[in-house]
C-alpha cells in the first residue's frame, strides 16, 4: 500500500522525536519535499549563491558546488549575472521569482570573510515554493581549513534537504610511484589535497582504513619482508604492526572495530586469520589448500567475503567469522579484490576475462553478477566511498594506472584528479 504524504511526515515525526521542535518542523518539510523529488526520479535543482564577493567566498562556492554535484543528489544551478540575488541573506519575492523562471527547488545564501585569521560563514537555506527557511547556520574555522569548512558546509545542506550524511571530508589511499619508490599517498575525495604517508623508500602496498579512519594499515617489504605497518594519523607516524614470516596482509577491518582479518603465510599455504585491533590473534579461518586472502567484511561484521583458489581459479567465497557457514558465490573465470558495500547489498569485485580485470557487481539478495567495466583497459581493486554510492579504483585505461570513481552501478566513470606516475591499490576511508 502506498503511503500517504501526512503518512510520511508522521513516520518521520515519530522516528526523530520531540527535539528542537521549531528547527525540526522545516527540516522534516523538507525531507518530506525530497521524498517527493525522489519519487518523480529527477534530481533537486538547487543555486548556492554568495551575498559577498570576497576571494573566499568565491573558493567556497566552488568546492561547494562541486561537493553538491558529485553527491549525484543535486543539479547546482548556476544565475547568470543579470539575475544575481539580492546581496543580503533574506530570500524577498523578487529573488524567489528568479528561482521560480530558472527552476530552482532550493536557495543557499552565505557569506564569508575573513578576520583575525579566521574564516566566518553565516548561511541561510530557503525552499522557494514555500517562501520557508528551511536552516541557518553559521561557520568559523581557521584561514588555513577551507576546504573542511566548505565539505562540512556541504554535508549539512545534504543532511537537511535529505536526511543522510555523505563524508565529504573522507580521504583516499593509495600506492604511487611519484617518489620514485612505491609509497603510500592520500588525497580528498575530489582529488585535491595529495599527501604522502609513508617515507621507506620500497614497496608499500594494499592500504586499508581502520574502521574509526584513525589508522591505516599496509604491507610493506621495508625490512625485507612483507610486513603490515600502521600509521597512525594523528602522530604522522607507522609502526610495525605484522612482522610474522612470510606473507602479512590486511584484508578489512570489521566495521564494528573490533577485528581484522589478515592473510598470512606463516605456516605456509597463505590463510585468513582473525585479529584483534591489538594485533592478537583470535583464530585462524581457513585450512585449505592453495592461497586464501582478499576479505572484505560485510556492514554487520558477522560474516566476510574473501578469494580462495582451493578449487582451481580464484573465486569469491562467504564465511562467517566464526570460520563457519562456507559459500561459494562464483563459479566462472578468475575473481579478486572483492568489496562488500557499506550498505549491505551489494559485493564488488573484479573478474578477468582474456588479459584484463573487469570491475563487476554482486547483487547480494539476486545472487546475479553485472558488468560495470568494459573495453577500457585493466580495471582493477575497487573500493566503496562511506555511503556506498561511489566506487574508486585504479584502471590503465589510459596507458598508466591512474585512480577512476563512478557510481556504484558503473555510470559517470572519470580520472581522479591529475595525479603523476602509477597509482593503484586505493581504499577509501570510513
Amino acid at each position: 500500500m502506498k503511503m500517504k504524504k501526512y503518512q510520511i511526515k508522521w513516520l518521520l515525526q515519530f522516528c526523530m522525536g520531540m527535539v528542537l521542535l521549531s528547527s525540526f518542523s522545516a527540516r522534516l518539510y523538507s525531507v518530506d519535499i525530497y521524498l517527493e523529488l525522489k519519487s518523480s526520479g529527477r534530481r533537486v535543482n538547487i543555486s548556492v549563491f554568495p551575498v559577498n564577493d570576497s576571494k573566499v567566498a568565491t573558493e567556497i562556492l566552488q568546492i561547494v558546488s562541486n561537493d553538491l554535484s558529485y553527491s549525484e543528489i543535486f543539479n547546482v544551478i548556476t544565475l547568470q549575472q543579470s539575475q544575481a540575488l539580492n546581496k543580503n541573506l533574506e530570500f524577498p519575492k523578487a529573488d524567489r521569482d528568479i528561482a521560480v523562471i530558472n527552476g530552482i527547488d532550493t536557495i543557499v545564501k552565505f557569506t564569508a570573510n575573513v578576520k583575525t585569521n579566521k574564516i566566518l560563514v553565516t548561511s541561510n537555506c530557503w525552499d522557494v515554493a514555500s517562501v520557508k527557511k528551511i536552516f541557518n547556520k553559521e561557520y568559523k574555522y581557521s584561514a588555513d581549513e577551507i576546504r573542511k569548512l566548505s565539505h562540512n558546509f556541504a554535508e549539512d545542506i545534504i543532511n537537511y534537504l535529505t536526511g543522510q550524511q555523505v563524508k565529504l571530508s573522507s580521504k583516499i589511499a593509495f600506492s604511487n610511484t611519484l617518489s620514485g619508490s612505491k609509497e603510500i599517498w592520500c588525497v580528498d575525495y575530489d582529488g585535491k589535497n595529495l599527501n604522502r604517508l609513508t617515507y621507506h623508500n620500497s614497496i608499500s602496498v594494499l592500504p586499508k582504513y581502520s574502521s574509526d579512519g584513525k589508522y591505516l594499515y599496509y604491507t610493506t617489504y621495508k625490512d625485507g619482508n612483507p610486513d603490515v605497518f600502521r600509521y597512525d594519523f594523528d602522530k604522522a607516524k607507522s609502526i610495525q604492526f605484522l612482522a610474522y614470516q612470510g606473507i602479512n596482509m590486511v584484508g578489512s577491518c570489521s566495521p564494528d572495530g573490533k577485528y581484522i582479518i589478515v592473510t598470512l603465510s606463516k605456516s605456509g599455504d597463505p590463510e585468513l586469520y582473525l585479529f584483534t585491533t591489538g594485533g592478537k590473534i583470535v583464530r585462524q579461518l581457513t585450512y585449505s589448500k592453495g592461497v586464501d586472502t582478499s576479505a572484505s567484511f560485510s556492514p554487520n561484521s558477522q560474516d566476510f567475503v574473501f578469494v580462495s583458489d582451493r578449487g582451481g581459479n580464484p573465486q569469491l567465497f562467504i564465511m562467517d567469522i566464526d570460520g563457519s557457514n562456507l559459500r561459494k558465490i562464483t563459479n566462472s573465470a578468475y575473481n579478486d579484490s572483492p568489496v562488500w558495500s557499506p550498505i549491505g547489498d551489494i559485493i564488488i569485485f573484479t573478474k578477468r576475462i582474456g588479459s584484463n580485470f573487469d570491475i563487476y557487481l554482486y547483487d547480494v539478495a539476486t545472487k546475479k553478477e553485472y558488468q560495470l567495466t568494459q573495453n577500457a583497459g585493466s580495471n582493477e581493486s575497487p573500493s566503496f566511498s562511506p555511503d556506498g554510492r561511489h566506487v574508486v579504483f585504479s584502471s590503465n585505461r589510459n596507458g598508466r594506472y591512474e585512480l577512476f570513481t563512478m557510481t556504484a552501478n558503473g555510470s559517470n566513470q572519470k580520472p581522479l584528479g591529475g595525479i603523476s606516475k602509477e597509482s593503484t591499490n586505493p581504499t577509501w576511508s570510513p
